[in-house]
């Protein structure tokens, strides 16, 4: 019982130090250094554009942010606001950094599949998520979007990985024809675990490593 007491009083006293170097952490630099080590790590042609950096509660907001020539060249993305607060709380709990994300405005452009092929942009409306990372993945849960791609679930990603998408269970409202008429090109395209599972509606569905069955087979 001793240990446990411990144990418990390390966890509290973690917890405080770790909220209060929350609370008073100038979050504008923060923000920015973030974004400028983004921008470092991106490989080309991608870039990375904003008109501004702001705090906010608990975190930081990016305002007019333009990612372009992502996954070499094909994808662009835009977002009107994103918002980041690192969560330290759930940070110590899942042992990896952990932060809340919030989107408005976002958008994806059109995609270059080919030098002479684009498929339709589409927007993600206004949504969030929560973003945990590690040396091996990059986790997403909770995700929702209303726009005219709706979306909601969870996926890991994997960026130095021979698969892009390591597991993923995110069902998708397509709203827009052009865009889910491309869906299948884009699939090929970007290896992605797509299934139509009606008009209009889509599953990215891959199994978590060691389920007996593999969703969808990829």
């Amino acid at each position: 019982m001793k240990i446990i007491k411990i144990l418990l009083k390390g966890l509290v006293f973690a917890i405080g130090v770790l909220t209060a170097a929350w609370i008073f952490m100038p979050w504008k630099q923060v923000g920015e250094a973030a974004l400028l080590m983004a921008t470092r790590r991106l490989a080309a042609p991608a870039s990375i554009g904003c008109s501004s950096v702001e705090s906010a509660p608990g975190g930081f907001v990016i305002h007019d942010l333009d990612v372009r020539g992502l996954m070499s060249g094909l994808i662009n993305v835009s977002c009107k606001s994103l918002t980041i607060a690192p969560n330290p709380v759930a940070s110590l709990f899942n042992m990896a950094p952990t932060c809340d994300v919030a989107f408005t405005g976002n958008a994806l452009g059109e995609i270059l599949v080919t030098p002479i092929r684009k498929i339709s942009g589409i927007t993600l409306g206004d949504g969030r998520f929560t973003v945990s990372g590690s040396a091996r993945e990059i986790l997403l849960e909770g995700v929702q979007s209303n726009g005219e791609l709706a979306m909601a679930g969870a996926l890991a990603i994997t960026p130095r990985a021979t698969r892009l998408i390591d597991w993923a269970d995110v069902v998708m409202n397509v709203k827009l024809e052009a865009f889910e008429k491309d869906l299948p090109e884009l699939q090929a395209v970007l290896g992605l675990p797509l299934q139509q599972e009606g008009p209009g509606r889509w599953v990215l569905r891959r199994s978590r490593p060691g389920d007996a069955k593999e969703g969808g087979g990829q």
